[in-house]
């Protein structure tokens, strides 16, 4: 209930500034884009929102930027490509913002980061995670997180450490799931696993049946699957109703979102997933964690998600670059972000020359009804707990 409401208000802000015209406030710094309140991204997006309203509730209270107050507009894109474009067009050349953030997911990013190369304006994106979104000379994109081709790193050497051989990569035909696959196939071939099969289902599809059937008669031991919450929610399912047993069930963005282990249950139970970051300040020690989740709880009722410091790391780095280039000139603010390193609840931001900023990520195992960092060793909370038991197994437990 607290995301929608964090919704309703971030939206009626975006309309009342689009109401206004161009005439921003020359005692703001203005900074924003569009976002998922709705359709098929909204509730990790939701989570980008919430973060975005605290910072800058939090920056206010301290002054501001330079001391200009900063003011959020952030539009609903409806998790679409052409809304997007249209949102952030009118945004930069109409409303002309200071600074733009990144949409969120790596489709609608790629869609609209032409936008930000052809206007110039330095833009974080939180949102993305394909690589290929940086091999194509962009010079005003940068990225944040650990690329989509490293989802898979942990999960894959924890596999090798168990001794499985023969593992199957399945996804979702999409851009950010395609290019996680291909990290899977990378990682795999490095550590020596044989992939047995390598295979996209359509968008939206829920009966995972026959491809579950096919992994089954491969002799897959280990399944990782590019995929959201959806989908990876329906295939744990069906794998417990078709007593198919895998020694290692590895998601991507799915099990990630704290209403996987909710709401399935002990069905979710030992599953492996990817995270960007984890509520461990003791664990990870990056600076202002712990004053960002007592805050984000105290807020919003619940401990912050990777997507929450994905977003609230972003506008952390763009702030700093902001006061360090001392100015919210773009051209400066853009050459401060290409030379600076900064530290953010995420760790060290410093990006080379392809905006590329160098992350591993983490990978967690669902224990308990928790997620609980297990890889890096290094950073790890607990030991993990595989292969996992055979269903029929689990039901004596």
């Amino acid at each position: 209930m607290k995301v929608t409401r964090s919704f309703m208000a971030i939206a009626f802000l975006g309309a009342a500034t689009l109401l206004t015209g161009s005439a921003l406030a020359s005692g703001e710094i203005t900074i924003g884009g569009s976002i998922s309140h709705t359709g098929r991204y909204a509730e990790p997006a939701g989570r980008f929102v919430n973060a975005y309203r605290l910072f800058v509730d939090r920056q206010n209270a301290r002054g501001g930027l330079l001391g200009k107050k900063v003011k959020l507009v952030l539009l609903d894109d409806k998790s679409d490509k052409q809304t997007s474009i249209k949102l952030y067009e009118r945004l930069i050349t109409q409303e002309k913002i200071d600074f733009t953030l990144g949409p969120y997911s790596s489709g609608i990013t790629d869609a609209v980061a032409n936008l930000f190369e052809r206007h110039e304006y330095p833009t974080l994106a939180p949102g993305a995670s394909s690589r290929g979104l940086w091999e194509k000379g962009r010079k005003y994109l940068f990225n944040q997180n650990a690329v989509a081709q490293k989802n898979h790193k942990g999960a894959l050497h924890l596999a090798r450490d168990i001794g499985v051989k023969r593992i199957a990569i399945i996804g979702e035909d999409s851009l950010f799931p395609r290019q996680s696959a291909e990290g899977a196939v990378e990682w795999a071939k490095e550590l020596g696993l044989k992939v047995v099969l390598n295979e996209n289902y359509p968008r939206r599809q829920t009966d995972f049946t026959a491809l579950l059937q096919k992994i089954k008669a491969r002799r897959a031991e280990a399944l990782f699957s590019n995929s959201y919450f959806a989908d990876a929610a329906a295939q744990i399912r069906q794998l417990r109703e078709l007593n198919i047993n895998l020694k290692i069930f590895a998601g991507t963005i799915g099990p990630g979102l704290p209403k996987f282990a909710e709401q399935l249950g002990a069905t979710a139970e030992y599953v492996l997933g990817f995270s960007q970051w984890e509520p461990q300040p003791d664990a990870l020690k990056f600076p202002g964690m712990r004053e960002l989740i007592d805050s984000y709880e105290k807020r919003y009722g619940v401990k912050p998600s990777d997507h929450v410091a994905m977003a609230y790391g972003a506008i952390e780095v763009v702030s700093q670059a902001i006061l360090k280039a001392g100015s919210h000139d773009r051209q400066k603010v853009w050459k401060t972000l290409r030379a600076s390193a900064f530290q953010t609840v995420m760790g060290r931001w410093k990006v080379d020359e392809n905006n590329l900023n160098e992350r591993d990520g983490l990978t967690f195992q669902i224990l308990d009804g928790r997620r609980r960092i297990v890889w890096p060793k290094g950073l790890a909370e607990v030991s993990y707990k595989l292969p996992m038991p055979g269903w029929k197994d689990r039901n004596k437990r």
